[in-house]
């Protein structure tokens, strides 16, 4: 079984400093939802995705991540590609 996933990775600011607002977390949520009316669910409907996952990474001090991973179908890699 094969499968691609495309993974989004931009900088955020220090998330340990926020830890009572946590907005990378709320963040997380709002983009890795899968209700009616998100993303995911879009995607989904679409036939181009059969996952998406989002959050946070602190990868050092002072250093953070946001990552969002999706795994892709066939036809949602070729929507890419063209």
């Amino acid at each position: 079984m094969s499968f691609h996933i495309l993974e989004i990775s931009f900088p955020l600011d220090y998330q340990p400093p926020c830890w009572r607002l946590k907005p990378a977390q709320f963040l997380s949520h709002l983009i890795g939802h899968e209700g009616p009316g998100s993303l995911h669910s879009y995607l989904k409907n679409q036939g181009w995705v059969t996952m998406l996952s989002s959050g946070p990474n602190t990868l050092g001090r002072g250093f953070s991540l946001f990552k969002i991973s999706l795994h892709m179908t066939k036809e949602g890699l070729s929507t890419l590609e063209s």
